[in-house]
């Protein structure tokens, strides 16, 4: 990945037949965005939670934050208390200073289907295509708290590159 900078957290608790580190977060950032701006892991104590500062180079006031999560799946060896997960989010988001943006971003195992994720009569949203009707229990959590932020799903709000987050031999996710 010549032309990219990762920025990654691994997972605190590590497996005792583990041979060496597994799981955690990160993401990839091209070289020339990341030559436009400082870029600075400002929070990672959590598993499966991290937050980043983009701050422009050229002009310190604008930034914004990028949160890189991965919520174990309901029934995993490594599920978590999902509540928990999200209201660290939400204390995180707290934290953030009201003129900077942020995004949330990553695998939420959250099968949502085609449950509201906005406050209907006080957002004004496009119409999501749903492709996967399933819900679970983590999806209704994840709804509630994305009103809760005044935030939202972007998949199926994009009609002109509206693909799949996942395919699998079993379902569309």
């Amino acid at each position: 990945m010549n032309r990219y900078q990762w920025f990654g957290h691994n997972r605190n608790n590590i497996h005792k037949r583990a041979k060496c580190g597994s799981g955690g977060v990160g993401v990839l950032v091209r070289n020339d965005f990341a030559d436009q701006f400082s870029i600075e892991i400002v929070e990672s104590s959590k598993d499966g939670i991290m937050w980043i500062r983009f701050t422009e180079k050229n002009c310190v006031q604008n930034c914004f934050y990028v949160c890189v999560v991965y919520l174990p799946p309901e029934n995993s060896s490594r599920a978590v208390n999902a509540q928990e997960f999200f209201d660290n989010i939400i204390s995180d988001i707290y934290t953030i200073p009201n003129e900077n943006m942020f995004y949330l971003c990553g695998d939420w195992n959250s099968r949502c289907g085609d449950m509201l994720d906005y406050i209907p009569g006080v957002d004004s949203l496009p119409e999501r295509h749903v492709v996967d009707f399933k819900c679970n229990t983590y999806g209704s959590i994840f709804c509630d708290f994305l009103s809760d932020i005044s935030c939202c799903i972007l998949n199926g709000r994009n009609m002109t590159q509206n693909d799949f987050t996942y395919v699998s031999t079993e379902d569309l996710v």
